[in-house]
C-alpha cells in the first residue's frame, strides 16, 4: 500500500538543518500531541472554540501511522469510535463534536465529511499492515461499505465522491475537489472488491481536470450539473485556491511519488509555477483568485506547507532554502507558526513528509 511504502522509506531520508527527518517529524508530532490531542484520545482546535471534528481525528490517526504510533493510534480511534459514531466503529463518523449552548458536549452535526472518512478508512488500513493487525482491515472494510452507500454517487455518467450524504440528490451536484483522493482509491479497491474504485479513480482525475480555475488551479468548491458540465461555485470565497484546495496538490504531489500517475504531473505544473511567487520578499497569497491575483496581502504557512513536496519535484535547493526562511523558523514548542492552527500544522507536516520522500526516490 502507498503509504506503508512511504513508512518504509521515511527512515533514510536527510531533513534541512541536519538533523534527520524522522527525528524533526516525530519531534513535531510529539509537540502536537501535547498542544492538540488531549489524554483520552480528542483532537482539539482551538480556534473553533476548543471543537473536535473528524477531519482532526482522521489527521491525526494517519499521522500516528506514519509515526508507528500505535498507542496513540488506538486512544484516538476508540475516543472517535465513542464520540463520533455512537460506539458503533463501523458506521461513518460525525463530522462536528463539541459544546452546545447548554453548555454541554457532544455532537453537533451528525453528518458524515467524506475528506475524513476516506483518510480514516486509509488509515486503518494503513495500520492493519504496519501492526498486522486484521481487525482494522475488517473496521476499514465496513467503512467502505458505508463510504460507497452514502458519499458516492453517479452524476452524468461519472462517479464522483460527495462531500457528504448532504450532497446527495441536489442539482447542481456540490463538489470538493480536495476531497477527491486517488492514492487512497487505489487501495481502496484492494480492501473492497464489491465497488469499482478504478473508476473513481478515472472520473476523479475527469473532474479534477475541469474543476479548475483558469490559471489552472484548483477551486475549493465547484458544481456538476445534471449535463456533465463542471460550474464554478458562485460565491467568490469558494471560488478562489485557498484552504479548501491547497489539499489538492499535496495529493497530486503523492500520486506522483507514490503512483507515478501522469495525469498528476500534468496538473502539477500550475502549482510548480506558484513557486515564483515566493521569491524574497514577496508572500504567496493565501486566497488565490481564479484570475491568479492574490485576495489577500498574507501568506498561510499550511499552504506553503502542502507545496512544499510539489516545488521539490524539480527544485529541491530553492525548496530547501524556502522551507528553513519561512517554516523552519517559526518552529517553537507548539510545531510551527501559529500554536492555535491546527489545521496548518497538519498541512505543514504532512508536507515536509512528502517532500522528504520524493526526494529520497529522485
Amino acid at each position: 500500500m502507498a503509504l506503508a511504502a512511504a513508512l518504509a522509506a521515511l527512515s533514510f531520508v536527510v531533513a534541512p538543518a541536519g538533523a534527520t527527518v524522522r527525528a524533526e517529524l516525530r519531534e513535531t508530532w510529539t509537540a502536537y500531541k501535547k498542544v492538540y490531542v488531549s489524554e483520552d484520545g480528542r483532537v482539539i482546535d482551538y480556534r473553533a472554540a476548543s471543537a473536535t471534528t473528524s477531519e482532526g481525528q482522521s489527521y491525526a490517526l494517519v499521522r500516528a501511522v506514519w509515526m508507528d504510533d500505535a498507542a496513540t493510534f488506538e486512544r484516538v480511534r476508540r475516543w472517535t469510535v465513542a464520540n463520533l459514531q455512537g460506539g458503533d466503529a463501523e458506521q461513518l463518523p460525525a463530522w462536528k463534536w463539541g459544546q452546545g449552548e447548554d453548555g454541554t458536549w457532544g455532537v453537533r452535526d451528525p453528518q458524515p465529511a467524506s475528506d475524513a472518512d476516506q483518510l480514516y478508512a486509509w488509515a486503518l488500513l494503513s495500520a492493519a499492515k504496519r501492526w498486522k493487525k486484521p481487525e482494522y482491515t475488517t473496521l476499514a472494510y465496513h467503512l467502505l461499505v458505508q463510504l460507497w452507500a452514502q458519499e458516492v454517487d453517479e452524476v452524468a455518467g461519472r462517479m464522483v465522491v460527495l462531500p457528504g450524504p448532504w450532497a446527495r440528490g441536489q442539482q447542481p451536484t456540490r463538489l470538493n475537489p480536495s476531497y477527491f483522493l486517488p492514492f487512497a482509491w487505489r487501495d481502496f479497491a484492494r480492501a473492497d472488491l464489491s465497488h469499482p474504485w478504478g473508476r473513481l479513480v478515472d472520473d476523479g482525475y475527469a473532474l479534477l481536470t475541469a474543476c479548475r480555475s483558469p490559471g489552472g488551479l484548483a477551486r475549493d468548491w465547484c458544481y456538476l450539473d445534471a449535463s456533465g458540465a463542471v460550474v464554478p461555485a458562485a460565491e467568490p470565497a469558494h471560488d478562489a485556491f485557498a484552504f479548501e484546495a491547497l489539499r489538492v496538490p499535496w495529493t497530486l504531489a503523492a500520486e506522483v511519488r507514490w503512483h507515478h500517475e501522469r495525469r498528476a504531473r500534468v496538473l502539477l505544473r500550475p502549482y510548480e509555477a506558484l513557486l515564483s511567487r515566493t521569491k524574497a520578499p514577496s508572500l504567496l497569497p493565501g486566497i488565490i483568485l481564479p484570475d491568479g491575483r492574490g485576495a489577500v496581502d498574507w501568506e498561510y504557512q499550511g499552504m506553503v506547507g502542502a507545496l512544499l513536496p510539489v516545488w521539490a519535484l524539480h527544485h529541491p535547493c530553492v525548496t530547501r532554502r524556502l522551507y528553513a526562511d519561512r517554516l523552519a523558523t517559526t518552529r517553537g514548542d507548539h510545531g510551527w507558526g501559529d500554536p492555535n492552527d491546527y489545521y496548518g500544522q497538519n498541512w505543514i507536516w504532512f508536507g515536509l513528509a512528502l517532500w522528504k520522500l520524493e526526494e529520497m526516490s529522485a
